[in-house]
């Protein structure tokens, strides 16, 4: 896969989540499925750095420690948002994708081994698609709280927003 067609791929992802996001009433960001759940809100703001900030930190290996990690973080409190910021972040994301995807080589991207925290290695072109794939399912995860909560979501919202 070129830089451009995986550009394209990512985007075809951005599209739904956005609409999916833009139904989310103000008022249930608190609102999660169950006790070990994230909330709406956290679920928001964990989507909306989409795909290029964790590109760009693969491609760095500019990953935050530990000890960077706010106290919140380390307690299992993660950071949330609303509507307005998650689209605002999104969209900052496709500009970052864009950023990273341009800063590295075709050779490189198809070729080059890259490391995760986590302790996946793999070609940066394939660590891409599991980002990608990341990606898709927390995107899912939101279909899935807004069915939850009675929305009118279907598979067509779903892929195609």
């Amino acid at each position: 896969m070129k830089k451009e067609e995986y550009y394209e791929y990512a985007l075809s992802a951005f599209r739904p989540a956005e609409s999916l996001m833009k139904m989310v009433p103000a008022d249930k960001l608190d609102w999660k499925p169950g006790p070990t759940f994230m909330t709406l809100g956290q679920l928001l703001y964990h989507l909306s750095d989409g795909i290029g900030t964790e590109l760009r930190m693969m491609v760095n290996n500019s990953w935050p420690k530990p000890e960077e990690m706010s106290e919140a973080m380390k307690q299992g409190q993660m950071p949330a948002c609303n509507v307005q910021e998650a689209l605002a972040k999104l969209e900052k994301d496709k500009t970052t994708l864009r950023e990273v995807l341009n800063s590295v080589s075709e050779e490189d991207f198809t070729n080059r081994i890259v490391k995760v925290p986590w302790g996946w290695e793999a070609k940066m072109e394939k660590m891409s698609l599991e980002f990608r794939e990341h990606f898709t399912n927390h995107k899912m995860q939101l279909f899935t709280y807004l069915k939850l909560l009675g929305f009118p979501v279907n598979t067509e919202k779903l892929y195609f927003g």
